[in-house]
């Protein structure tokens, strides 16, 4: 318990601690080493409080995004999943052609599918890349971001200063994309 809210403590052999705001109702979920104590895990919350009120707040108004995003299928029985797989299938191959020579690494597989946590996810063993069908709706430069982070972990596991640092190289504004993307949620 961290300031009279309950939180879903996992405990890993991992070095670092990870912090998530988990939808739909923006529970608390952290990822903690085996060696931190229930005190030190409670600061770290307390630390994070302004981060996970401003996330707890994109979460809300992303549920009235992706309501609307719903209410429109409804309207348009031809926004499907399908039509989103489609759509995605004709934007990557000019996508990967652009991004596969300035990144250096090419997907083993990309596969698409409606993801209820993530934009993207990446397996770097075996070099596939999952995309999140509903980034047909968006943006298109936002599936671009989401693909070339995808890529980006294809070279760094993480999200620590050597992804930062490929991530700048490759896309200087990736920051202002991610920001952008940041305020809808996959759900």
């Amino acid at each position: 318990m961290a300031s009279g809210e309950t939180v879903l403590v996992i405990r890993k052999r991992i070095a670092n601690v990870y912090l998530r705001v988990k939808p739909p109702d923006g529970h608390l979920e952290v990822t903690a080493p085996v060696t931190i104590g229930d005190d030190q895990i409670r600061a770290f919350i307390d630390g994070k409080r302004r981060w996970i009120a401003a996330t707890r707040e994109r979460l809300t108004r992303s549920r009235h995004v992706y309501a609307r995003l719903e209410a429109d299928d409804q309207l348009q029985p031809g926004r499907s999943e399908a039509e989103a797989k489609r759509i995605l299938q004709e934007r990557l191959p000019t996508l990967l052609d652009r991004w596969v020579p300035v990144v250096g690494r090419r997907p083993g597989r990309i596969s698409l599918r409606k993801m209820k946590t993530r934009w993207g996810s990446c397996t770097p063993a075996t070099a596939s890349i999952r995309l999140n069908t509903d980034l047909a709706w968006l943006d298109p430069d936002l599936l671009e971001y989401v693909l070339v982070h995808e890529l980006t972990h294809l070279y760094e596991h993480g999200h620590g200063p050597g992804f930062r640092a490929r991530m700048n190289r490759y896309m200087p504004d990736w920051t202002e994309r991610r920001r952008r993307l940041n305020r809808y949620l996959a759900l």
